[in-house]
Protein backbone atom coordinates (compact mmCIF):
# COMPACT_ATOMS: atom_id res chain seq x y z
CA UNK A 1 0.00 0.00 0.00
CA UNK A 2 1.42 3.46 -0.73
CA UNK A 3 2.53 5.20 2.29
CA UNK A 4 -0.05 8.32 1.07
CA UNK A 5 -2.60 5.96 0.98
CA UNK A 6 -1.97 4.97 4.67
CA UNK A 7 -1.65 7.68 6.07
CA UNK A 8 -5.22 9.23 4.49
CA UNK A 9 -6.59 6.20 5.65
CA UNK A 10 -4.89 6.51 9.49
CA UNK A 11 -6.46 10.10 9.91
CA UNK A 12 -9.50 8.87 8.88
CA UNK A 13 -9.97 6.31 11.44
CA UNK A 14 -8.47 8.90 14.31
CA UNK A 15 -11.13 8.94 17.26
CA UNK A 16 -11.13 12.27 17.77
CA UNK A 17 -11.88 15.08 15.13
CA UNK A 18 -9.16 16.87 12.56
CA UNK A 19 -9.90 19.79 10.28
CA UNK A 20 -6.90 21.19 8.11
CA UNK A 21 -7.24 24.21 6.53
CA UNK A 22 -4.51 26.49 4.17
CA UNK A 23 -3.13 30.05 5.13
CA UNK A 24 -6.14 31.25 2.82
CA UNK A 25 -8.50 29.56 5.15
CA UNK A 26 -9.80 27.20 2.93
CA UNK A 27 -10.20 23.45 3.86
CA UNK A 28 -7.86 20.56 2.64
CA UNK A 29 -9.23 17.52 4.31
CA UNK A 30 -11.21 16.97 7.62
CA UNK A 31 -11.79 13.17 8.65
CA UNK A 32 -15.16 10.91 9.22
CA UNK A 33 -14.71 11.45 12.93
CA UNK A 34 -14.68 15.49 12.26
CA UNK A 35 -17.70 14.98 10.35
CA UNK A 36 -19.84 13.14 12.88
CA UNK A 37 -18.87 15.21 15.89
CA UNK A 38 -19.91 18.29 14.30
CA UNK A 39 -23.15 16.70 12.79
CA UNK A 40 -22.30 17.43 9.14
CA UNK A 41 -23.68 14.72 6.83
CA UNK A 42 -22.29 15.79 3.75
CA UNK A 43 -18.50 15.14 2.47
CA UNK A 44 -16.35 18.70 2.30
CA UNK A 45 -14.70 18.99 -0.84
CA UNK A 46 -11.31 20.21 -0.98
CA UNK A 47 -10.73 24.05 -1.54
CA UNK A 48 -13.79 25.11 -0.01
CA UNK A 49 -14.03 28.34 2.05
CA UNK A 50 -13.82 27.20 5.95
CA UNK A 51 -15.96 30.14 6.39
CA UNK A 52 -19.35 28.36 3.95
CA UNK A 53 -17.88 24.77 4.90
CA UNK A 54 -18.44 25.45 8.84
CA UNK A 55 -21.80 27.91 8.61
CA UNK A 56 -23.00 25.98 10.97
CA UNK A 57 -19.76 26.44 13.51
CA UNK A 58 -19.21 30.19 13.00
CA UNK A 59 -16.83 29.65 16.72
CA UNK A 60 -14.67 26.86 14.96
CA UNK A 61 -14.39 28.93 11.84
CA UNK A 62 -13.54 32.11 13.98
CA UNK A 63 -10.60 29.97 16.02
CA UNK A 64 -9.35 28.81 12.34
CA UNK A 65 -9.30 31.82 10.83
CA UNK A 66 -7.73 33.80 14.00
CA UNK A 67 -4.77 31.05 13.75
CA UNK A 68 -4.26 31.55 10.43
CA UNK A 69 -3.43 35.28 10.98
CA UNK A 70 -1.39 34.60 14.51
CA UNK A 71 -0.06 31.31 13.64
CA UNK A 72 0.55 30.36 17.42
CA UNK A 73 -0.55 27.24 18.52
CA UNK A 74 -3.12 26.33 21.28
CA UNK A 75 -4.01 23.41 23.32
CA UNK A 76 -6.58 22.26 25.71
CA UNK A 77 -8.88 24.56 25.07
CA UNK A 78 -12.57 24.37 25.01
CA UNK A 79 -15.22 25.82 23.09
CA UNK A 80 -19.35 25.40 22.88
CA UNK A 81 -21.57 24.93 19.38
CA UNK A 82 -24.33 23.47 18.24
CA UNK A 83 -25.15 20.64 15.97
CA UNK A 84 -27.42 21.31 13.03
CA UNK A 85 -30.27 19.43 14.92
CA UNK A 86 -30.07 22.26 17.52
CA UNK A 87 -27.71 20.06 20.03
CA UNK A 88 -25.26 21.90 22.06
CA UNK A 89 -22.12 20.42 22.51
CA UNK A 90 -18.69 21.12 23.99
CA UNK A 91 -15.57 20.44 21.96
CA UNK A 92 -11.87 20.32 23.86
CA UNK A 93 -9.63 20.88 21.21
CA UNK A 94 -6.25 21.82 20.01
CA UNK A 95 -4.28 24.19 17.37
CA UNK A 96 -1.22 23.18 15.68
CA UNK A 97 0.86 25.17 12.56
CA UNK A 98 1.40 23.16 9.64
CA UNK A 99 4.95 23.84 8.72
CA UNK A 100 7.01 22.33 5.09
CA UNK A 101 10.35 20.85 5.14
CA UNK A 102 11.83 24.64 5.24
CA UNK A 103 10.17 25.47 8.89
CA UNK A 104 7.18 27.83 6.17
CA UNK A 105 3.90 27.72 7.76
CA UNK A 106 1.53 26.55 5.20
CA UNK A 107 -1.78 25.79 7.30
CA UNK A 108 -3.32 24.80 10.11
CA UNK A 109 -4.76 21.97 11.76
CA UNK A 110 -7.62 21.67 14.53
CA UNK A 111 -7.77 18.51 16.59
CA UNK A 112 -10.90 18.31 18.66
CA UNK A 113 -13.55 15.39 20.65
CA UNK A 114 -16.38 16.13 21.96
CA UNK A 115 -16.05 16.51 25.85
CA UNK A 116 -19.84 17.24 26.52
CA UNK A 117 -20.18 14.82 28.54
CA UNK A 118 -17.11 14.83 30.98
CA UNK A 119 -17.23 18.51 32.25
CA UNK A 120 -18.65 19.19 35.33
CA UNK A 121 -21.34 20.56 35.86
CA UNK A 122 -22.56 20.44 32.37
CA UNK A 123 -25.68 19.42 32.89
CA UNK A 124 -27.98 17.14 29.54
CA UNK A 125 -31.17 18.62 30.97
CA UNK A 126 -32.51 21.69 29.01
CA UNK A 127 -34.81 22.41 31.59
CA UNK A 128 -31.98 22.53 34.37
CA UNK A 129 -30.18 24.43 31.94
CA UNK A 130 -33.00 26.92 31.69
CA UNK A 131 -33.65 27.44 35.53
CA UNK A 132 -30.23 28.20 36.18
CA UNK A 133 -30.07 30.85 33.10
CA UNK A 134 -33.04 32.20 34.49
CA UNK A 135 -32.30 32.58 38.42
CA UNK A 136 -32.74 36.02 39.77
CA UNK A 137 -29.05 36.13 40.87
CA UNK A 138 -26.22 36.03 39.35
CA UNK A 139 -24.02 32.27 39.44
CA UNK A 140 -21.00 31.54 38.63
CA UNK A 141 -19.22 28.18 38.09
CA UNK A 142 -15.53 27.39 38.55
CA UNK A 143 -13.06 24.08 37.99
CA UNK A 144 -10.97 23.67 41.08
CA UNK A 145 -7.82 24.99 38.15
CA UNK A 146 -9.97 27.99 38.05
CA UNK A 147 -11.67 27.40 34.42
CA UNK A 148 -15.27 28.81 34.13
CA UNK A 149 -17.39 26.50 33.81
CA UNK A 150 -21.09 28.35 33.78
CA UNK A 151 -22.22 31.73 33.82
CA UNK A 152 -26.03 32.73 33.79
CA UNK A 153 -27.71 35.14 31.95
CA UNK A 154 -27.81 37.50 35.21
CA UNK A 155 -24.07 37.20 35.83
CA UNK A 156 -23.74 38.60 32.70
CA UNK A 157 -25.84 41.22 33.19
CA UNK A 158 -24.39 42.36 36.59
CA UNK A 159 -21.02 41.78 35.64
CA UNK A 160 -22.01 44.06 32.31
CA UNK A 161 -20.41 41.41 30.14
CA UNK A 162 -21.82 40.72 26.92
CA UNK A 163 -24.33 37.48 26.26
CA UNK A 164 -22.31 34.62 25.99
CA UNK A 165 -18.56 35.57 26.04
CA UNK A 166 -17.16 33.30 28.04
CA UNK A 167 -16.44 29.84 26.84
CA UNK A 168 -16.84 27.23 29.29
CA UNK A 169 -12.89 26.46 30.35
CA UNK A 170 -11.63 29.55 30.19
CA UNK A 171 -9.44 30.97 32.64
CA UNK A 172 -11.40 32.63 35.21
CA UNK A 173 -8.47 35.52 35.74
CA UNK A 174 -9.35 35.75 32.30
CA UNK A 175 -13.00 35.73 31.41
CA UNK A 176 -13.34 38.11 34.33
CA UNK A 177 -10.60 40.68 33.95
CA UNK A 178 -12.47 43.78 34.50
CA UNK A 179 -13.53 42.23 38.13
CA UNK A 180 -10.42 41.10 39.82
CA UNK A 181 -12.14 41.22 43.07
CA UNK A 182 -14.40 38.67 42.05
CA UNK A 183 -11.60 36.28 40.71
CA UNK A 184 -9.55 36.57 43.68
CA UNK A 185 -12.53 35.27 46.03
CA UNK A 186 -13.25 31.94 43.54
CA UNK A 187 -9.13 31.59 43.43
CA UNK A 188 -9.11 31.43 46.80
CA UNK A 189 -12.25 29.50 47.69
CA UNK A 190 -10.59 27.25 45.14
CA UNK A 191 -7.22 26.97 47.67
CA UNK A 192 -9.14 26.85 50.91
CA UNK A 193 -12.13 25.07 50.10
CA UNK A 194 -14.24 26.73 52.45
CA UNK A 195 -17.54 28.51 51.61
CA UNK A 196 -18.66 31.63 52.84
CA UNK A 197 -21.91 33.76 53.08
CA UNK A 198 -23.62 36.50 53.48
CA UNK A 199 -20.29 39.23 52.07
CA UNK A 200 -19.69 42.02 50.37
CA UNK A 201 -17.30 43.14 47.64
CA UNK A 202 -16.68 46.79 45.16
CA UNK A 203 -16.66 46.39 41.44
CA UNK A 204 -17.10 48.18 38.66
CA UNK A 205 -19.45 48.17 35.48
CA UNK A 206 -19.28 50.20 32.39
CA UNK A 207 -16.96 52.88 35.12
CA UNK A 208 -19.75 52.43 37.69
CA UNK A 209 -18.81 51.41 40.85
CA UNK A 210 -20.92 48.26 42.24
CA UNK A 211 -21.39 46.59 45.56
CA UNK A 212 -21.99 42.72 45.17
CA UNK A 213 -23.65 40.46 47.92
CA UNK A 214 -21.78 37.06 47.48
CA UNK A 215 -21.67 33.85 48.53
CA UNK A 216 -19.60 31.02 48.07
CA UNK A 217 -20.50 27.07 47.85
CA UNK A 218 -18.10 23.82 47.52
CA UNK A 219 -19.37 21.62 44.79
CA UNK A 220 -18.86 17.64 44.90
CA UNK A 221 -19.73 14.98 43.40
CA UNK A 222 -22.00 11.79 44.44
CA UNK A 223 -18.46 10.48 46.26
CA UNK A 224 -17.95 14.02 48.23
CA UNK A 225 -15.44 14.77 46.65
CA UNK A 226 -14.90 18.65 45.53
CA UNK A 227 -14.91 19.38 41.80
CA UNK A 228 -15.58 22.94 41.81
CA UNK A 229 -16.91 26.42 43.41
CA UNK A 230 -20.14 28.17 42.73
CA UNK A 231 -20.51 31.80 43.47
CA UNK A 232 -24.05 33.19 43.43
CA UNK A 233 -24.20 37.33 44.40
CA UNK A 234 -26.59 39.98 43.58
CA UNK A 235 -26.36 44.04 43.09
CA UNK A 236 -27.04 45.89 46.32
CA UNK A 237 -25.59 48.74 45.23
CA UNK A 238 -28.74 50.67 45.96
CA UNK A 239 -29.29 48.89 49.75
CA UNK A 240 -26.05 50.57 50.34
CA UNK A 241 -26.14 54.18 52.31
CA UNK A 242 -23.23 56.66 51.34
CA UNK A 243 -20.75 56.52 54.16
CA UNK A 244 -21.73 59.57 56.56
CA UNK A 245 -18.96 61.48 55.53
CA UNK A 246 -19.63 61.92 51.84
CA UNK A 247 -23.72 62.53 52.91
CA UNK A 248 -22.20 64.98 55.53
CA UNK A 249 -20.02 66.71 52.44
CA UNK A 250 -23.40 66.78 50.45
CA UNK A 251 -25.72 68.31 53.30
CA UNK A 252 -23.12 71.28 54.14
CA UNK A 253 -23.06 71.87 50.43
CA UNK A 254 -26.39 71.67 49.79
CA UNK A 255 -26.96 74.45 52.73
CA UNK A 256 -24.20 76.16 53.69
CA UNK A 257 -22.84 76.91 50.43
CA UNK A 258 -26.23 79.10 48.90
CA UNK A 259 -26.25 80.61 52.24
CA UNK A 260 -22.85 82.11 52.20
CA UNK A 261 -23.65 83.33 48.77
CA UNK A 262 -26.53 85.20 49.72
CA UNK A 263 -24.62 86.88 52.62
CA UNK A 264 -21.86 88.08 50.64
CA UNK A 265 -23.61 89.26 47.61
CA UNK A 266 -25.89 91.24 50.05
CA UNK A 267 -22.31 92.76 51.66
CA UNK A 268 -21.47 93.76 48.12
CA UNK A 269 -24.81 95.01 47.14
CA UNK A 270 -26.06 97.17 50.19
CA UNK A 271 -22.63 97.42 52.54
CA UNK A 272 -21.03 100.34 51.91
CA UNK A 273 -17.16 98.52 51.54
CA UNK A 274 -14.62 100.02 49.37
CA UNK A 275 -15.02 99.17 45.25
CA UNK A 276 -11.85 97.05 45.34
CA UNK A 277 -13.00 95.31 48.22
CA UNK A 278 -16.26 94.52 46.78
CA UNK A 279 -14.28 92.74 43.84
CA UNK A 280 -12.29 90.75 45.69
CA UNK A 281 -14.87 89.57 47.23
CA UNK A 282 -17.00 88.48 44.63
CA UNK A 283 -13.73 86.30 43.23
CA UNK A 284 -13.42 84.70 46.65
CA UNK A 285 -17.13 83.87 46.57
CA UNK A 286 -16.44 82.30 43.21
CA UNK A 287 -13.65 80.54 43.82
CA UNK A 288 -15.04 79.15 46.72
CA UNK A 289 -18.24 78.14 44.75
CA UNK A 290 -16.08 76.04 41.93
CA UNK A 291 -13.76 74.46 44.54
CA UNK A 292 -16.87 73.49 47.06
CA UNK A 293 -18.39 71.82 43.88
CA UNK A 294 -15.17 69.95 42.40
CA UNK A 295 -15.00 68.34 45.87
CA UNK A 296 -18.08 67.21 46.13
CA UNK A 297 -17.98 65.55 42.93
CA UNK A 298 -14.77 63.82 44.29
CA UNK A 299 -16.21 62.64 47.31
CA UNK A 300 -18.55 61.08 45.67
CA UNK A 301 -16.58 59.40 43.15
CA UNK A 302 -13.90 58.68 46.08
CA UNK A 303 -15.52 57.42 48.86
CA UNK A 304 -12.20 56.65 50.78
CA UNK A 305 -11.02 60.31 49.92
CA UNK A 306 -14.37 61.94 51.71
CA UNK A 307 -12.87 62.37 54.79
CA UNK A 308 -10.18 64.14 53.67
CA UNK A 309 -11.95 66.07 51.17
CA UNK A 310 -13.79 67.43 54.13
CA UNK A 311 -10.75 68.60 56.44
CA UNK A 312 -9.57 70.44 53.10
CA UNK A 313 -12.69 72.10 52.46
CA UNK A 314 -13.08 73.35 55.98
CA UNK A 315 -9.53 75.01 55.80
CA UNK A 316 -10.18 76.76 52.62
CA UNK A 317 -13.63 78.05 53.65
CA UNK A 318 -12.10 78.62 57.35
CA UNK A 319 -9.19 81.04 55.27
CA UNK A 320 -11.49 82.27 52.42
CA UNK A 321 -14.27 82.89 55.33
CA UNK A 322 -11.28 85.20 57.78
CA UNK A 323 -10.70 87.17 54.45
CA UNK A 324 -14.59 88.32 53.06
CA UNK A 325 -15.40 89.16 57.22
CA UNK A 326 -12.63 91.83 57.38
CA UNK A 327 -13.47 93.56 54.24
CA UNK A 328 -17.32 93.35 54.35
CA UNK A 329 -17.58 93.16 58.40
CA UNK A 330 -17.72 96.34 59.09
CA UNK A 331 -19.93 97.77 56.63
CA UNK A 332 -22.31 94.47 56.82
CA UNK A 333 -22.93 93.21 60.37
CA UNK A 334 -24.45 89.83 59.44
CA UNK A 335 -20.98 89.08 58.08
CA UNK A 336 -20.01 87.42 61.34
CA UNK A 337 -21.89 84.77 60.82
CA UNK A 338 -19.55 83.23 58.19
CA UNK A 339 -17.47 82.18 61.23
CA UNK A 340 -20.31 79.79 62.42
CA UNK A 341 -20.25 77.63 58.91
CA UNK A 342 -16.75 76.40 59.40
CA UNK A 343 -16.59 75.24 63.00
CA UNK A 344 -20.34 73.57 61.93
CA UNK A 345 -19.00 72.06 58.98
CA UNK A 346 -16.11 70.36 60.86
CA UNK A 347 -18.37 69.20 63.72
CA UNK A 348 -19.54 66.30 60.97
CA UNK A 349 -16.07 65.02 60.41
CA UNK A 350 -13.99 65.78 63.58
CA UNK A 351 -14.43 64.55 67.02
CA UNK A 352 -15.02 66.50 70.30
CA UNK A 353 -11.90 67.82 70.94
CA UNK A 354 -11.36 68.81 67.25
CA UNK A 355 -14.43 70.61 67.16
CA UNK A 356 -13.77 73.07 70.37
CA UNK A 357 -10.47 73.94 68.93
CA UNK A 358 -11.70 75.03 65.42
CA UNK A 359 -14.66 77.21 67.17
CA UNK A 360 -12.08 78.49 69.55
CA UNK A 361 -10.30 79.57 66.54
CA UNK A 362 -13.11 80.75 64.54
CA UNK A 363 -14.12 82.78 67.50
CA UNK A 364 -11.02 84.50 68.37
CA UNK A 365 -10.45 85.22 64.59
CA UNK A 366 -14.21 86.88 64.72
CA UNK A 367 -12.89 88.81 68.07
CA UNK A 368 -9.28 89.79 66.34
CA UNK A 369 -11.41 91.08 63.51
CA UNK A 370 -13.61 93.41 66.06
CA UNK A 371 -10.49 94.95 67.60
CA UNK A 372 -8.36 95.45 64.13
CA UNK A 373 -11.00 97.70 63.51
CA UNK A 374 -11.50 99.36 66.52
CA UNK A 375 -14.86 97.83 67.98
CA UNK A 376 -15.00 99.79 71.58
CA UNK A 377 -17.73 100.21 74.20
CA UNK A 378 -19.34 97.52 76.75
CA UNK A 379 -21.95 96.86 74.39
CA UNK A 380 -19.95 96.38 71.11
CA UNK A 381 -18.02 93.89 72.91
CA UNK A 382 -20.68 92.23 75.14
CA UNK A 383 -22.52 91.56 71.81
CA UNK A 384 -19.20 90.28 70.14
CA UNK A 385 -18.34 87.88 72.63
CA UNK A 386 -21.59 86.95 72.36
CA UNK A 387 -21.28 86.00 68.77
CA UNK A 388 -17.84 83.85 69.77
CA UNK A 389 -20.06 82.01 72.16
CA UNK A 390 -22.96 81.15 69.97
CA UNK A 391 -20.06 79.79 67.30
CA UNK A 392 -19.12 77.55 70.00
CA UNK A 393 -21.62 76.01 71.65
CA UNK A 394 -23.49 75.63 68.76
CA UNK A 395 -20.65 73.48 67.10
CA UNK A 396 -20.86 71.25 70.17
CA UNK A 397 -24.16 70.87 69.59
CA UNK A 398 -24.10 69.75 66.06
CA UNK A 399 -20.92 67.67 66.49
CA UNK A 400 -23.08 65.31 69.63
CA UNK A 401 -25.87 64.96 67.06
CA UNK A 402 -23.11 63.61 64.18
CA UNK A 403 -21.69 61.47 66.67
CA UNK A 404 -24.82 60.17 68.05
CA UNK A 405 -26.27 59.45 64.05
CA UNK A 406 -22.80 57.71 63.76
CA UNK A 407 -23.30 55.48 66.67
CA UNK A 408 -26.91 54.59 65.10
CA UNK A 409 -26.15 54.19 61.53
CA UNK A 410 -22.91 51.52 62.73
CA UNK A 411 -25.26 49.46 65.10
CA UNK A 412 -28.57 49.48 63.01
CA UNK A 413 -28.29 49.33 59.43
CA UNK A 414 -27.26 46.53 58.94
CA UNK A 415 -30.47 44.81 59.91
CA UNK A 416 -32.58 47.36 58.38
CA UNK A 417 -31.18 47.15 54.86
CA UNK A 418 -31.82 44.04 53.44
CA UNK A 419 -31.95 42.57 49.52
CA UNK A 420 -34.32 40.55 47.78
CA UNK A 421 -31.98 37.23 47.75
CA UNK A 422 -31.02 35.39 51.47
CA UNK A 423 -27.30 34.59 50.34
CA UNK A 424 -25.86 38.31 49.36
CA UNK A 425 -27.47 40.08 52.57
CA UNK A 426 -25.64 42.44 54.28
CA UNK A 427 -23.45 42.69 57.12
CA UNK A 428 -21.63 45.90 59.12
CA UNK A 429 -18.59 46.49 57.27
CA UNK A 430 -14.88 47.63 58.42
CA UNK A 431 -15.68 51.09 57.94
CA UNK A 432 -18.91 51.59 59.68
CA UNK A 433 -16.74 49.87 62.96
CA UNK A 434 -14.20 52.59 62.07
CA UNK A 435 -17.42 54.99 62.17
CA UNK A 436 -18.66 53.52 65.52
CA UNK A 437 -15.04 54.46 67.09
Amino acid sequence: MDPQQFLEIAVQNLPGGLILVDLKGKVRAINEAGLQILGLTLPIAPGTDCEQALSSHPKLTKILLMACQKLEPANRQEMTTDRPDGEKIVLGYGVLILKNDHGQPVGVGMNFQDITRLIPLMDSHRFLDIALKNLPGGLLFIDLQGKVRGVNQMAERILGLSPDSIEPGTECYKALADHPKVVKVLLSTCQSQTPVNRQELTTHRDGEKITLGYGTLILRDAKGHAVGIGMTFQDITRYIPLPLQAQFIRTVDRFFTPFAMILVLAGTWIGYAETWAKHVSVGLLFFLFIFNEVSVALARKHVAWAKNIGYTRIVTNFLANVALVYMLGTFWGPMWLLFVLTPVATALYADWSRTVWTALISAGSLLAIYYSRGLEGAVGWGQASLHAAFIVFISLFVNSIARMIMQIRSGTHASQQKPALEIPTRKPTSESNKLAA
